[in-house]
This record gives structure tokens, sequence and C-alpha cells, in this order.
């Protein structure tokens, strides 16, 4: 089976490493979409996976957002202890 992804399909996904927050530690994790219109784009939030800002995705396509972001989580913030951990031995 061949599946083929357009451009206009793919969705990048970025994050921080950890942040001061005001409940703890945080990250930001931005998803971003190419269209012929708009770039569209989201900002959520780790843990609490609050939305900070979205332009272009559907409340459905924010869910979904949500639901991988709990899925991935731990991943997520490996990668992210990660960054922090790199950053700080390089200076």
């Amino acid at each position: 089976m061949d599946i083929k992804i357009n451009d206009k399909d793919k969705i990048t996904m970025t994050h921080t490493g950890l942040l001061p927050g005001k409940n703890g530690k945080v990250i930001h994790v931005c998803f971003e979409r190419n269209t012929k219109e708009q770039n569209d784009y989201a900002e959520i939030i780790l843990p609490s996976r609050s939305v900070v800002q979205s332009r272009g995705f559907e409340e459905g396509e924010i869910a979904q957002l949500q639901l991988y972001l709990k899925e991935q989580e731990q991943s997520i913030i490996k990668n992210a202890k990660q960054i922090n951990h790199d950053l700080i031995y390089k200076l």
C-alpha cells in the first residue's frame, strides 16, 4: 500500500526545553502547517495541554493535537530535558 502525503497535509511540530511556569516547569509545543491561504499555527503547553494560541486549525484538529500530546508526553518531556541538558553544558 502506497500512502502519499501532500505538502499541504504535513504538520511540523517543534518544542522548547523546560521553561519556568506559574505552577512548575512547562514545555511550549508548536504545530505548523502550510496551506495555500495561510500558515496554520497552534501553540499548546505541556503538561496542561492548554492552547496558548491557534490560527487555521479547526476545533477537532486541536483536539487531535492535544490527544497526540497526551500520548507522546513522556517522550516530549524526555527530549525537552535533553535540550536543557545540552544548553547547560554548552555554556
